[in-house]
């Protein structure tokens, strides 16, 4: 994928800064409550045969009666637990600057998230740490609520706030991105979309591991108090979360380091110079301390002018610039929230909203000013620009969500989340619409075998074997149902080194890398792979050509490995969003970042360099010796291949696990009991086909007969003649009986063979 490193505001394309105006709505102290905590709510027990625990401090789900304005509110709250990583870490730093690591054992969570009983639009997010604080909605009007002290006791006095913009005051600002210039960088960071992996599901599950540091100025503006800083991060990270479950995104908070000691970078009221700072730092630094997926920097330095945030455009989980930087422009931490959640969403791909985005609430979080107001949710805008990213991008770090037994605390039922103990859970029961789910127990119900998934249809796991995710390309393999669970198993991939794109390339992890691919991902349409005599510089060993870089030496290709340093393509753009210098000659174009950390123009890894080669971290080798994928094949037996990762796997209609039953025959029971249908409707319209032409040929009789009754009755006297004729021949006088019928009858004339009486 290449990184959209654009940035959101108005200048060159390399550097647009996220602007949201530092200017806060006046806070009006609106009453004085005593809120009162209901009784507690039933937790249920996951595991029967549980051994008993230490009883938590904070309930999984807690109710408090407001009252507001004469009338009674009930707020319903249900533990946070998703905010916080299982493998959460602290780092601060020593006296002599040595960075010091710790893991917190599990902590008393007191973050909450919920709504107000029976209004369908409200939200809150609410700590119960020491008292109630946070934020809440009724009624579209936002209330902020504190407690008075920090006496922690029953309906303990609490203070009340609304938030009344004075919009007549505020300077005009915005963030000078007009529509053209977003049209413009929007197309240069989707343009590699014809390579991204589609994306499954839109509405599967995403997790977000969220990585903050706080600076030297933060950490001296809170009184140089961990425990302090930790509360406000939690609430803000809190907060987050619950915007981004809009998107069904979680965030999870897997670090925060404190800068205790001095900053580890230069901060300049430059908001560019800190980011690209922070940048550089996060991508040489942080991956060696702790794995994330993006990292923020929650600054104390006021950056010039009306800027409280930047980000890069469109970067999520790329290593070097899934990056953010905010100003803790206020003491209101749901305000300094919201500017996180907004340049996280300029990393998704998100713009500024304008005039013509659908905002759900009155202020959404990609509002152009965001730091006056406390955003609800994303707009109609943000919401198709996400999709757009995640179809084109296809930004792999969002599927790895934790498992149900690395969730911390204890199991909530009616969450929306499967944690331990849990077969399914679709929300409380009065939310819940997935019939195969008790909300109350989150068990399947009794006769069900399951509850979601792409292998369970009316609340029955389907047939082994049963297609439930088609292969997306020729570097894909589908997947089967297994006949034991709803859920379709993990995408497996065409072993790596299988021939794609007619002989252009090897299967790679799923993808088919080809140096024309490449540049059409860097350089735009039009682009193509130069003429192999241009990849001969890499054989010099320059800033133009070269197979590796060891600081700041560029090491010459090895012999045969001329096509695996730097690409060379032409054609194209040469327009791009990095700080650089690009080189031609005769039709070879390269690119040379002034950053060297944004090597974007070398050869990726996987790419065909020969017959049954490929390069590897700029060497070209052998198919086998990158991937050691020949002796896999021999063992898959039968009707089964070899994955990427040198499992066997069924072949389509063949079934797990050995792959030596074919699913033909339930596909052959299922013709046939169609086809006997279908024979029995065919029989059925035979019968009805043939009564009906016979009733039709009896009623045309029946209409003759009038027309006919002369010759009728003259066939009949010649008959009769003759009849006499011959039993008087034979046998002598005899007396006829015969009844000759009415003429003006409808009934049929007898039939003459009936022998008359004598």
């Amino acid at each position: 994928m290449l990184p959209g490193l654009l940035l959101a505001t108005v200048g060159i394309l390399m550097q647009l800064p996220v602007r949201a105006v530092d200017e806060s709505p006046q806070k009006k102290i609106f009453d004085i409550i005593y809120p009162r905590k209901q009784h507690s709510l039933h937790k249920r027990d996951v595991e029967e045969n549980k051994k008993p625990q230490k009883q938590e401090r904070y309930e999984d789900r807690v109710q408090y009666e407001i009252n507001l304005k004469g009338k009674t509110l009930v707020l319903h709250l249900e533990k946070n637990k998703e905010f916080l990583s299982p493998d959460y870490v602290e780092v601060q730093y020593s006296s002599t600057g040595e960075a010091v690591t710790s893991s917190p054992q599990i902590m008393e969570n007191c973050y909450y998230q919920g709504h107000i009983i029976n209004e369908e639009m409200s939200t809150a997010s609410i700590s119960t740490c020491q008292g109630l604080r946070g934020f809440f909605e009724h009624q579209e009007q936002r209330y902020l609520i504190e407690p008075l002290g920090l006496a922690e006791q029953e309906e303990q006095e609490h203070a009340l706030y609304t938030y009344e913009s004075q919009e007549q005051n505020l300077p005009e600002t915005s963030c000078g991105v007009d529509t053209i210039e977003e049209d413009l960088v929007l197309e240069k960071t989707v343009r590699s979309g014809n390579n991204a992996v589609k994306l499954e599901d839109m509405n599967q599950k995403k997790c977000i591991e969220y990585y903050l540091v706080l600076d030297n100025k933060v950490f001296r503006k809170y009184n140089r108090n961990p425990e302090e800083i930790r509360q406000r991060v939690f609430d803000m990270v809190n907060f987050v979360n619950m915007l981004y479950k809009k998107l069904n995104i979680q965030v999870a908070l897997v670090g925060m380091e404190i800068w205790t000691q001095g900053n580890k970078i230069k901060i300049s009221p430059n908001a560019n110079v800190t980011l690209e700072n922070f940048s550089n730092w996060r991508g040489g630094i942080l991956p060696k301390m702790k794995r994330h997926d993006v990292a923020q920097l929650i600054t104390g330095i006021d950056l010039s002018g009306p800027i409280v945030g930047l980000a890069f455009m469109s970067t999520m989980c790329s290593p070097y610039h899934s990056v953010g930087i905010i100003q803790d422009h206020s003491y209101d931490l749901l305000r300094v929230a919201g500017t996180m959640a907004h340049e996280m969403g300029h990393n998704f791909g998100m713009f500024h909203d304008t005039y013509v985005c659908k905002c759900p609430s009155s202020i959404c979080v990609m509002d152009r000013a965001l730091s006056l107001y406390i955003p609800k949710d994303f707009s109609s805008c943000s919401r198709n620009s996400f999709e757009k990213f995640l179809r084109t991008a296809s930004p792999s770090c969002l599927k790895n969500v934790p498992l149900p037994t690395d969730i911390i605390s204890t199991p909530i039922c009616g969450n929306l989340l499967i944690e331990s103990g849990e077969e399914c859970d679709c929300g409380s029961p009065e939310e819940c619409t997935n019939v195969c789910c008790d909300a109350v127990t989150c068990k399947i119900k009794p006769n069900f075998k399951c509850a979601f998934g792409e292998c369970c249809e009316n609340c029955q796991i389907k047939k082994a074997g049963t297609l439930c995710r088609p292969a997306k390309d020729e570097c894909d393999l589908p997947e089967m149902c297994d006949g034991k669970s709803g859920s379709c198993p993990k995408d497996r991939f065409r072993v790596n080194g299988f021939p794609c794109q007619n002989g252009q390339g090897y299967c790679r992890m799923g993808q088919c890398p080809t140096l024309q691919d490449q540049c059409v991902s860097l350089w735009g349409e039009g682009a193509q792979a130069a003429e192999r005599s241009c990849f001969d510089i890499n054989n010099v060993g320059s800033t133009y050509g070269y197979c590796r870089r060891v600081d700041d030496m560029h090491i010459p290709c090895k012999a045969g490995s001329f096509l695996c340093g730097k690409l060379y393509c032409y054609g194209g753009s040469d327009v791009l969003p990095w700080k650089g210098k690009i080189m031609s000659f005769l039709t070879c174009k390269t690119f040379s970042p002034e950053d060297s950390n944004q090597e974007v123009s070398m050869v990726a890894n996987g790419t065909k360099c020969g017959d049954k080669s490929v390069c590897i971290n700029g060497d070209c080798i052998d198919i086998e010796d990158a991937y050691k994928s020949s002796n896999c094949s021999s063992k898959c037996k039968g009707h089964a291949v070899c994955d990427h990762e040198l499992q066997c796997q069924c072949e389509e209609g063949w079934l797990p696990p050995n792959c030596d039953n074919s699913t033909i025959v339930f596909h052959i029971s299922i013709v046939t009991g169609i086809l006997v249908a279908l024979s029995i409707i065919v029989i059925i319209a035979a019968i009805i086909v043939r009564h009906q032409s016979t009733a039709k040929r009896k009623k045309v009789q029946s209409q003759s007969c009038p027309t006919s009754g002369s010759k009728s009755r003259q066939w009949k006297s010649k008959r009769q003649r003759d009849l006499q004729s011959t039993h008087s021949h034979e046998m002598g006088p005899i007396s006829s009986t015969m009844t000759t019928p009415s003429m003006e009858s409808n009934t049929p004339p007898l039939s003459l063979g009936t022998n008359p009486k004598v």
